[in-house]
């Protein structure tokens, strides 16, 4: 992992200043991609859509908050600047953070209110991604209610939101529900939907992993190979129309 610059940000509530740790380059080994479709990257900090100020303790859209300056990996701040040096990093929200930007009214248009809940979906996941009991999906009121709403959410898009409802399907134990959404998949996502077939069929409503790094890496050699396979056979046949004609 190597360091980017430090972005200087003012909360849009109270203009109290916070600092924003950017990243040049993060090593993906050990990546790992769970059902509910976060990718985790062990010992990466997240960055943040959302956040909490450390002043107010209201929460806001990073994307809203005013931009003052940067730090550079090492760089010490002088004169107007030099407050900087001390300043506190931005606090990445958690799941009762995403809740209350939901109740502030931070969903402007449906896919604000989209993202808000997978990210307070993900969030609440954050507690079964390193343990072993045997529930990991929500149980409180408002986790499962965030859950039927995304469900709501996702009834008509893409893959990726495909995958979305049949994860909270499944985290709700309405199995044939899931499994119905799956056929929405494209083979593109073959491994991801054949992961989400298996637990349904074990009756599983566990937050579980979807494939590691290694897994990822053996299914990008197979398509490289069968990638050269199918040249060598289309060069193989060319040859033999030249010496036919």
């Amino acid at each position: 992992m190597i360091p980017g610059p430090d972005i200087i940000l003012a909360c849009p509530h109270c203009e109290a200043l916070a600092k924003l740790p950017t990243f040049d380059y993060v090593d993906p080994t050990g990546a790992l991609s769970w059902t509910d479709g976060y990718q985790e990257l062990p010992g990466v900090p997240r960055q943040p859509n959302v956040v909490r100020c450390h002043a107010c303790s209201k929460v806001y859209w990073l994307a809203v908050a005013p931009q003052l300056g940067f730090l550079n990996p090492g760089e010490v701040g002088e004169g107007d600047r030099a407050a900087w040096n001390d300043l506190p990093a931005v606090t990445p929200t958690d799941e009762a953070g995403y809740f209350q930007a939901l109740r502030e009214g931070l969903a402007a248009f449906p896919e604000q209110e989209l993202e808000l809940r997978v990210f307070a979906w993900w969030r609440g996941n954050d507690r079964f991604r390193d343990c072993k009991d045997d529930v990991r999906y929500p149980t409180n009121p408002e986790a499962i209610a965030n859950a039927e709403r995304l469900i709501e959410l996702t009834e008509s898009g893409d893959h990726e939101l495909v995958l979305f409802r049949a994860e909270a399907l499944r985290q709700l134990g309405r199995f044939k529900e899931a499994g119905e959404a799956l056929y929405g998949l494209c083979s593109d996502y073959n491994l991801a939907r054949e992961r989400q077939r298996e637990l349904i069929a074990a009756g599983s409503r566990n937050l579980d992993v979807l494939f590691t790094e290694e897994t990822l890496n053996r299914l990008a050699a197979e398509q490289e190979a069968a990638e050269r396979e199918y040249l060598a056979e289309a060069q193989s046949s060319d040859g033999d129309d030249v010496v036919k004609s």
